[in-house]
């Protein structure tokens, strides 16, 4: 409502996912014997568990965030750093990317776009998924594993 986040954080198609015998059974309960009462315990269930999830991985992120800026700190030189961390942010809403991709987001040209890939690869902030050397798809690993629980 405040325009604060521009999409929903709650995924509770998750948590139903995996409790879907309980999801099922408390649905049968309230057509059944009209207990109305356990679907909302277990559905309040849900909205706490998904937050609190949803509260870690976004603490999880920020760490992320200060760890990434600290390499560009340390690994690249003080002119290229704004670039860099300009990078990084735009990153974070769009993980995967090409190199056309890098261009459009900063403008930069084709050949500066690709040496800040090839530098963010070195770092280990990216990781290159074609094994190509056209038509390269870049993407933050560490960033993308924290929502598919592979970290």
């Amino acid at each position: 409502h405040l325009g604060i986040l521009q999409k929903p954080t709650l995924y509770l198609s998750d948590f139903f996912e995996k409790n879907r015998a309980k999801y099922y059974d408390s649905l049968s309960q309230v057509r059944q014997s009209n207990d109305l009462e356990q679907w909302l315990r277990f559905f309040l269930t849900g909205i706490k568990e998904t937050a609190k999830k949803g509260k870690e991985t976004f603490e999880q992120i920020i760490d992320l965030r200060k760890k990434y800026e600290d390499i560009i700190e340390n690994r690249m030189g003080v002119r290229k750093q704004r670039q860099g961390k300009q990078l990084l942010m735009k990153l974070f809403a769009k993980p995967v990317v090409t190199v056309k991709d890098i261009m459009a987001m900063l403008p930069i040209s084709f050949q500066t776009a690709s040496t800040l890939a090839k530098e963010f690869e070195d770092m280990g902030l990216f990781e290159e998924k074609t094994g190509y050397s056209r038509n390269r798809i870049f993407y933050l690993k560490d960033y993308l594993a924290l929502f598919t629980n592979k970290h």
